[in-house]
Formats: structure tokens, C-alpha cells, sequence
């Protein structure tokens, strides 16, 4: 049994398609202004690049989930619409196309629709894709699979005006584990954690969490909700945030931000307002109806055909250290770890063939910008790691320090400073190859790196052991030089989140050089056992300065090269140039 025989994975509709085209004509024609397309377009799920000629285009795959008519109709739109063949998984559980013609974007989209996916409301001022826990029903520390409840806020939102004419962006994840917080729910404007309450089904549930250049912890609203009263509570905090929040300044426009100028008991005030009007209206109360627990797909028998990897493969027997038994018994959920989060168009084919060989006919997209197969039997492990290795998808490196994530950077957003994909290719490099400091990054191996290419934290740096957020330094005569911010020691824990501090900046051309050190660092003064997040949040910003000391440009810009006027990846002198920015990763 595959899972869209449990779960309904269609979201889209025709109607949609022609819609846009109409309204595309209608442009063309002259008959709207660009600002009033651009808010047509962001809405459907266009975004504009760095680069005028050509957009973006992201989907939305609630709960992350796509099955294989989805990847490939992911890998048909890579193919004949992107620039460089390709597609990139987002911290939001999207898939991201870039480079796309405005004029291929309805060719694009009907791809989508006929896979049963949209990209209506993954941009603009509405409810953005509702993510969830990537090991949802098959978790061993569950009490409950939150996924249904994923599909019903969606359908709920999707295309509600209430939902999606709101003053900003609005995020919401949902966590079934109990051990972890892998939804990131602490830092969402709702946060869901899947709770039972004397034999009843519930969540806890927290709100006005967020990241950008003032990230603030989600504040807990309610230890527990019954399940059955979640889809009007989360409406009722909707409806509160498109009444209240800001309309006038962007920049205070967030959830986190009514929650600042109410202060808690003005929030909650105003919440239960909102809750109240919808129980007089009779819909407190909604019951879902639930599908069965997940139960084993159909076995394939060319899951155990074909090559497969030898029991004493070093590689193989390392790349087991990130597969995860299920709680159903002879089963694992094996996590393919992305480079930057990027997919070629033939990657996506061979993931569908995979899927269905192999599991339950589709895979989860993580905000870790990886993926999750689910439903391997155990003992098709080594051939599945064979067929992954063939198609340059068996990474060993997967939830580890290795595992670096990444915005899209400058190469694509007009508000991104510097190149963060190519700090993250950088930083991977000196990783996988450490010389004298191979020790130290094995000690560090369940730390974790995350980068921006700008404060905006769009690849969440203030939740990374290690955080870089791109920023430039004007060292005279015009000069300029690419650096990134480090953070250090932030990460999620059982109370929630705790947000990395700011430490020094660091030129992007040393950051290799500058990581290598300061994970050298965590390997001389750590205490014994002592967990590499837990070294960093408490070692203080002058030992790291020091061990740090000839990768940072001083304040006299003695030491500064010319090297260090060049962003990475780049052959030009570094020239910081920022648009509007209409991106969010």
C-alpha cells in the first residue's frame, strides 16, 4: 500500500493554470501594472531573481511529502525550464526552480497540476507550505502520526481569503517525535507538538516564533489542545495575525511582532477573541477523519536484485550510521544526503524509480534540505546503497557536520549579500578534507553548520552550532570585503530553541581555513563528553577571537588581501549590489 492510498497528496486544480494565464495576458497586454502582477505572481508561487530576465518558481509539497508522478514531474520542469537543469530543496520542505522564463512559467505549472501538486500560496502574503516531522507514522517515539493533520490545516488555508491576503508570511510545522524537534516548530508563528492527554489526542501549541534579523522563541499558547479543536485554533491565530499585524512596515509585520506590542496577555486576549467568535459560530469542535495507521507496502522484488554493496563496504557501513530502524519492525528510513540541496532533473527520475522500488512510493523532503525514504526493508539496505551510489546520491555525510546548509545566496536573491552557496561548497570541501584537523571534525561530527547569504537567516543560521549570515566591511578607497557573521551554539533542545550568539566576522576567503581552527579548538578545551553546541555556547567570544586570530582582518586592515576583496566562487572585486528582495528560502 502505497501512501496516496492513505493520504489525498493532490492539492491543485486547473482552474488555477488558467487563472494564470489569464492574468499573464492581461499583463502583457499592458492591462496591469508590474506591481500589480508582482503581487498576482508572488502569490502563485513566482518570485523575481537577482537576474531580470528570468524567475523563480517554488512548489508546495505539504509536509514534504511527494510521491513519484511528483518527482517527475519535478524533473521535467528542471529539465526543459531551468537554466542549469536542475531544482533545489528549501528549509521549508519546497522544491525551488530558478532561472525560469516568465513565459514558461504556465508550461511549469501544468507539469505541477497534472501531478496533482500547485505552487498557489508557496510566496507572497499568505500561509506558506505547512511543514512536518519528515519521520511522521513511522517515528518509534510518536504518540500519534501528525501528517493527516498537515493535509487538513492546508486544505483549511489553501486558497481561503482570510488565510492569504495577510499582512506577511505565515509558517506552521508540525512535530510527532518526542525526542526531537525536527519540524522546527519553536521557531514557526504555530507550532504543533503531538501530545495524548489522559487517552486523548492533542497537540501543544506554541505561536510568534521566528527567525530574520530579530528572532524571538515560540511562546507556548496552550500545554495542550484536543486534535479535534486544532484546525479552529490555528484559524482563530490566523485571523488574529491578518486583523492585528502590520500592514504598513514590512519589517514589522510578523506574528512575533503583535505578540511584541500586545505583550502576552494582549496576545492571548486577543486570540481568545478570535477563538470565541469561532465557537459561537458552532466550530469549535472538528473532528478528521483519520486513515489507518501506516501499515507495510507491497514488497517489490527488484528492491533485492541487481548490485549491492558488500557487508564490509567502509563506505556502505558508514552511510548505515544515518539509516533509522522504524517502529514497525524490519523496516528503515534511509536519509540521502543533498549537495546544497540540489537535485538534477535525472536525479529526480531515478529518486521516483527508487521510491517505488524500494518504498512506499514516495519520499519526504527535510529542512536540513535532505531527503527521507521510508519503507526500506532492512534487508534491501545494500542495494538500495548500491543503486543510490550509481546515481551519485550515497553521501556518507548525511546529519552530520558535513551535512551543510544553505540559502540560495546571491546567485539567485536580490536581497543576499554575499554567495552563500559557494561558502557552503567551500566549507564542504575543507570538511571532507581537514589534513591536521581530521580528528577534530570527527569529534564535531554531530554539530551542525548552517548558512545565510544575508541577516534574513533564510537558511537559518541562528539555529546552527555554527552560523554564517553574509555581510560586507568597507575597508576604504572603495574597497569592500565579503565576510560572514559567525554564530555560535544555537540549536533546539526539549524547552524549545536557543538562538546562536554573534562572535566576530570572519572574510569568506578564510572561512575554511577559520572553521578548521575553531573546531580545533572545541577539540583542545572541550570537557570530557562535552557535546560540540554545548562547547560553543559557553566558550567565550574573546577565546575564539584569539584562536581565530590571523583568519580575521583587523581593524587597521594590516593584514588584508587582495585576495580577500573577492567573494567565493567569483573572479571579479567584490561589489555588493542589493535589490528588492521578494525571496525567502
Amino acid at each position: 500500500m502505497v501512501l496516496e492510498a492513505r493520504y489525498d497528496n493532490h492539492f491543485s486544480r486547473p482552474e488555477d493554470i488558467d487563472e494564470f494565464i489569464g492574468v499573464l495576458e492581461r499583463f502583457e497586454k499592458g492591462e496591469l501594472s508590474s506591481e500589480e502582477f508582482r503581487q498576482f505572481r508572488l502569490t502563485r508561487g513566482v518570485y523575481g531573481q537577482r537576474q531580470t530576465d528570468v524567475n523563480m518558481l517554488r512548489t508546495k509539497f505539504p509536509g514534504g511529502i511527494l510521491n513519484g508522478p511528483q518527482l517527475r514531474a519535478c524533473a521535467a520542469i528542471a529539465r526543459e525550464f531551468t537554466r542549469f537543469g536542475k531544482g533545489h530543496v528549501t528549509t521549508r520542505q519546497n522544491v525551488q526552480f530558478h532561472f525560469v522564463e516568465l513565459g514558461n512559467m504556465p508550461h511549469a505549472l501544468a507539469k505541477l497540476d497534472v501531478a496533482g501538486s500547485t505552487a498557489v500560496e508557496a510566496c507572497g502574503n499568505t500561509v506558506r507550505n505547512i511543514t512536518g516531522c519528515p519521520y511522521a507514522g513511522v517515528s518509534p517515539t510518536e504518540p500519534f502520526d501528525i501528517t493527516p493533520y498537515t493535509h487538513a490545516i492546508t486544505r483549511m488555508c489553501l486558497r481561503a481569503g482570510w488565510a492569504n491576503d495577510l499582512p506577511r508570511k505565515f509558517k506552521m510545522a508540525l512535530e510527532g517525535c518526542t525526542h526531537a524537534d525536527h519540524a522546527q516548530t519553536a521557531i514557526n508563528d504555530v507550532g504543533l507538538r503531538a501530545r495524548v492527554q489522559n487517552g486523548v489526542r492533542g497537540f501543544e501549541m506554541f505561536v510568534a516564533g521566528g527567525l530574520s534579523t530579530s528572532p524571538r522563541p515560540g511562546y507556548r499558547l496552550h500545554s495542550f489542545i484536543p486534535a479535534d479543536e486544532v484546525l479552529a485554533r490555528v484559524e482563530a491565530t490566523v485571523r488574529l495575525f491578518g486583523r492585528l499585524g502590520n500592514r504598513k512596515n514590512r519589517a514589522r509585520a510578523r506574528l512575533k511582532y503583535v505578540m511584541k506590542t500586545l505583550g502576552e496577555e494582549g496576545f492571548v486576549a486577543a486570540y481568545n477573541e478570535e477563538v470565541a467568535a469561532i465557537t459561537a459560530e458552532g466550530r469549535l469542535v472538528q473532528p478528521l477523519d483519520l486513515p489507518a495507521d501506516e501499515t507495510a507496502p507491497a514488497s517489490d522484488p527488484r528492491a533485492l536484485q541487481g548490485p549491492r554493496a558488500a557487508e564490509d563496504d567502509a563506505e556502505y557501513r558508514t552511510w548505515l550510521r544515518t539509516v533509522d530502524p522504524q517502529k514497525q519492525a524490519g523496516y528503515s528510513a534511509v536519509t540521502i544526503k543533498l549537495y546544497r540541496g540540489d537535485l538534477t532533473a535525472l536525479q529526480f527520475e531515478q529518486l521516483a524509480e527508487l521510491v517505488e522500488v524500494f518504498g512506499d512510493g514516495t519520499l519526504r523532503t527535510m529542512n536540513n534540505q535532505n531527503i527521507l525514504v521510508r519503507w526500506v526493508r532492512s534487508s534491501a539496505l545494500p542495494y538500495l546503497f548500491a543503486r543510490l551510489r550509481e546515481i551519485g546520491l550515497a553521501d556518507t555525510g548525511s546529519n552530520t557536520i558535513a551535512d551543510v546548509v544553505s540559502c540560495p545566496g546571491a546567485e539567485s536573491c536580490n536581497l543576499a549579500v554575499t554567495s552563500s552557496m559557494q561558502l557552503a561548497a567551500h566549507l564542504t570541501r575543507y570538511l571532507k578534507n581537514p589534513g591536521k584537523s581530521a580528528d577534530s571534525v570527527e569529534l564535531a561530527r554531530d554539530a551542525d553548520i548552517k548558512i545565510s547569504g544575508c541577516p534574513n537567516s533564510c537558511g537559518q543560521h541562528h539555529v546552527a552550532a555554527i552560523g554564517f549570515h553574509g555581510t560586507v566591511r568597507h575597508a576604504g578607497d572603495g574597497r569592500q570585503i565579503p565576510e560572514y557573521q559567525l554564530h555560535l551554539g544555537g540549536g533546539f533542545n526539549e524547552e524549545g530553541v536557543e538562538f546562536g550568539r554573534h562572535i566576530l566576522k570572519i572574510p569568506a576567503q578564510r572561512s575554511g581555513e577559520a572553521l578548521l581552527a575553531l573546531l580545533d579548538l572545541y577539540r583542545d578545551e572541550r570537557e570530557p563528553g562535552e557535546a560540540a553546541r554545548a562547547f560553543f555556547k559557553r566558550v567565550t567570544k574573546e577565546r575564539v577571537a584569539a584562536a581565530l586570530g590571523e583568519h580575521v582582518i583587523g581593524m587597521s586592515f594590516d593584514n588584508l588581501r587582495e585576495q580577500d576583496l573577492v567573494d567565493l566562487g567569483q573572479e571579479k572585486v567584490f561589489d555588493v549590489a542589493i535589490g528588492r528582495g521578494e525571496c525567502a528560502a
